[in-house]
């Protein structure tokens, strides 16, 4: 039989798509940062807020109910704060140390939470299902499946390692209603937004950088920063749907 390197290389490439363990090109380096700065704000809704349709649950309403609430639109009715955008920095491939951490995605009364989740290349993710109900968790990378498992209730929990910078989409196939993401960073610089739609992050060394703000239903914009030694700087933004 011939030797066809064309298609030992899709072969390649098929295994790295389904398992997801090609690591980032870019390793980056942990190390004591001198005079270190601050980037903090508060992210809001620009206009008016979009209605949260509810979703009609088909399997398990014994359990879920007959409606579960949309969470893509999580507005702070005092001051139009947005919750879970993501604000992150992806140039800086040296600063702060930054010890590896689990990050949890819990199947938790017919949703995932957190809604939005956030860690980095070298940590890992754990998924567990609290509910007395069957999910079925579907992770996709770059539209790839990178994991397709039941989760079972009273079942193990699942926990692999976070190997590539980029967005991870999550669905239930079980309950097609739920949906979340993973944004899994380069380095450890950056936050997701609370329920006042503010942020911080700390110890960034002095430069100049671009920084990019992320929701799961909006345009993703970026914002040019600079950093001096020690300075603390205010960065809010309002975010349209346009």
């Amino acid at each position: 039989m011939r030797f066809n390197p064309a298609a030992f290389l899709m072969i390649g490439i098929s295994l790295v798509l389904f398992f997801g363990k090609t690591p980032d090109s870019v390793a980056y380096e942990g190390m004591t940062v001198e005079k270190g700065g601050e980037l903090s704000g508060t992210i809001k809704l620009k206009g008016e807020a979009p209605v949260n349709q509810p979703h009609k649950v088909i399997h398990n309403t014994e359990f879920c109910g007959t409606t579960v609430d949309d969470e893509t639109f999580l507005i702070n009715s005092a001051n139009k704060g947005l919750e879970n955008v993501v604000i992150s920095f992806e140039e800086i491939d040296r600063g702060k140390k930054h010890a590896p951490e689990t990050i949890v995605l819990e199947n938790a009364k017919c949703h995932f939470v957190p809604h939005i989740l956030a860690g980095m290349v070298g940590d890992s993710y754990e998924i567990k299902n609290s509910d007395p109900v069957l999910h079925n968790t579907h992770l996709r990378f770059d539209g790839a499946t990178i994991l397709n498992v039941a989760m079972p209730a009273n079942g193990k929990n699942i926990k692999k390692p976070l190997t590539q910078a980029g967005l991870i989409n999550a669905k239930c196939d079980a309950h097609t209603f739920m949906s979340t993401a993973i944004i899994v960073a380069k380095n450890p610089y950056f936050s997701v937004t609370d329920k006042e739609g503010a942020y911080k992050i700390t110890d960034i060394p002095p430069g100049t950088y671009k920084v990019k703000i992320w929701h799961e239903e909006m345009p993703v914009k970026e914002k040019e920063v600079t950093i001096k030694p020690n300075e603390k700087v205010k960065l809010s933004m309002e975010l349209g749907l346009k």
